[in-house]
């Protein structure tokens, strides 16, 4: 399986961890490496152009596991 080579997301982008079925299939039991399915994130550093990072050296999926959250922003009343 080909991936993308250009990771859409920056340092501090929010992601919501969303694993493929393959990904499923291969780690039954997620959680055991830290992150939970659903879990929104805060990207703290990206290695290899590929791979993200949440703090804690907490990570190393690569991007293709992850979908933006999109940013709320208060508006001034």
């Amino acid at each position: 399986m080909k991936m993308k080579s250009n990771c859409p997301f920056k340092v501090g982008d929010r992601v919501r961890f969303t694993p493929s079925t393959r990904t499923k299939g291969l780690y039954q039991d997620i959680e055991r490496f830290g992150i939970r399915e659903g879990e929104v994130l805060k990207i703290t550093e990206i290695r290899d152009g590929m791979y993200l990072y949440f703090g804690s050296n907490r990570g190393g999926w690569p991007w293709t596991e992850f979908t933006a959250v999109p940013s709320h922003r208060v508006l001034a009343q």
